[in-house]
């Protein structure tokens, strides 16, 4: 909850209007009397009632008719903006919906979907203060820390195997062996569940691995990291040559654009699609609480709107829809195309909160699902500490889907992960696609913590009808 403090000058608006009223009278009466002192003739008593009664009170009712017509409009902007905006964005063609198949996660607070949704579940999960993190004036900062990040026989193995395949002088920072070792989890966890989805007979599809990394990573530690991961994936059965890596540019590539890219090619391709989008960061480094702190925008007591240091790694094993419901016996949710817009142009911390964006976002996106907003069982935001993004989301819910609780039915996962990148965006997609699954309904997904956007999936059941 925010507390709002009037500025020292400001003044009430009943004792405004009544100052006003009485300018008003004021200026009527002196104006009258100024004007019947110099007169030939006495006023009569219809003049007077004119003058001294009507007249101040239709200048009064105009300027009260007027202020309520101006603040209407300045209301009525955003939501105009924000429709302008979004349907600017609006994709040219249709696009058909993917399947998640499977999710993995790692997390401070879990290591599954299930796991974290459980410690997430009434949105009273923090960060704790960090026992080796600290700011400037020598106190523990809060943090998000995965403590199964640490893994030195993780790091000798990868280490061994960048010698072996020609990068020996290939080196990573403590931070970012933490991301690594918490990546290769998630892409070992995926590929030993894509193997289920290689055919019996005939040739494999290709698996498109997608990995979301840190944008500070050198181009040469993004060509690294992405053909040590493709090993992970080949290394548990998926033949190596149809693991495919796009460019390391395209390592910075969002899981949002990850996705539209997919549903293009399901679109235009009759081949199977399969795809493994991971993301993984750590912000875990006293060099970069420092790097924060000096730029304004850690968070601390005094700065309730700065980023707080997270860290985690999330994937989605996604196919196209109909590959998911040829397999007997599957557990997906189907994942529509994402609705986005921009934001105002402006830094974090000056941008106003939009709920009336987001939740013309969220209609777009049950439109396209044709789904009603009063079937959406559960909301999962990448939201993080920032209050301005959770209360944005709860405006939105509260507005768009009262049906909701929510302590109970909406879920902000950046309070939980922190600041760590494209991570807490995926993981929230991971949580939906398990709401989806345990709720039998369907789940909407919001990422509204990035400075120049926001979008929303929706994810929702299979119907039988795909085929």
């Amino acid at each position: 909850m925010t507390t709002a403090i009037a500025s020292p000058g400001g003044l009430p608006g009943p004792l405004k209007g009544g100052l006003l009223a009485v300018a008003v009278l004021g200026a009527c009466w002196g104006g009258a009397i100024w004007y019947w002192r110099g007169a030939a003739s006495t006023p009569g008593t219809v003049e007077l009632a004119l003058v001294l009664l009507a007249l101040p009170l239709a200048l009064v009712g105009s300027m009260w008719f007027g202020g309520k017509l101006l603040a209407r409009r300045a209301a009525a902007a955003p939501a105009a903006s924000a429709s302008t905006a979004v349907t600017a964005a609006a994709p040219a063609a249709a696009l058909p919906a993917l399947a998640i198949v499977s999710s993995a996660v790692r997390s401070p607070y879990g290591a599954s979907a299930e796991e974290l949704a459980g410690a997430i579940a009434g949105n009273t999960l923090r960060p704790d203060l960090d026992a080796e993190l600290v700011d400037d004036d020598g106190f523990p900062v809060a943090a998000a820390r995965c403590e199964d990040a640490q893994d030195e026989a993780f790091q000798e193995e990868m280490s061994e195997w960048l010698v072996q395949n020609g990068m020996p002088d290939l080196r990573f920072g403590d931070v970012q062996w933490r991301a690594l070792t918490l990546g290769s989890a998630v892409v070992a966890e995926l590929a030993s569940r894509a193997v289920d989805l290689l055919p019996a007979e005939g040739k494999p599809p290709v698996l498109r691995l997608l990995p979301s990394l840190p944008a500070d990573w050198t181009l040469e530690q993004r060509r690294g990291a992405g053909l040590w991961f493709r090993h992970l994936a080949a290394s548990f059965g998926w033949p190596a040559a149809q693991v495919v890596l796009p460019e390391a540019d395209s390592a910075l590539a969002s899981a949002t654009a990850s996705c539209t890219q997919l549903a293009r090619t399901a679109a235009k391709e009759t081949a199977p699609v399969v795809a493994l989008v991971m993301a993984c960061a750590s912000h875990i480094g006293q060099d970069i609480v420092d790097e924060w702190a000096g730029k304004g925008i850690l968070f601390t007591s005094g700065r309730p709107q700065g980023l707080v240091p997270g860290e985690g790694a999330a994937g989605l094993l996604l196919t196209d829809a109909r590959l998911a419901q040829s397999i007997a016996g599957a557990l997906f949710a189907l994942l529509d195309p994402a609705e986005e817009a921009p934001r105002e142009t402006a830094t974090p911390a000056r941008q106003r909160a939009n709920p009336a964006l987001l939740g013309e976002l969220a209609q777009r996106a049950g439109r396209r699902g044709e789904t009603e907003m009063a079937d959406i069982a559960m909301v999962v935001a990448d939201s993080g500490q920032r209050q301005g993004r959770t209360l944005e989301l709860m405006g939105m819910v509260s507005s768009a889907m009262s049906q909701l609780d929510e302590s109970e039915d909406v879920f902000c996962v950046g309070s939980a992960s922190g600041a760590c990148g494209d991570v807490p965006f995926v993981t929230a997609l991971a949580l939906a696609q398990h709401g989806t699954l345990v709720r039998a309904a369907p789940v909407l997904c919001i990422g509204n913590e990035d400075a120049q956007g926001c979008h929303a999936f929706l994810l929702r059941p299979p119907v039988s009808d795909l085929i």
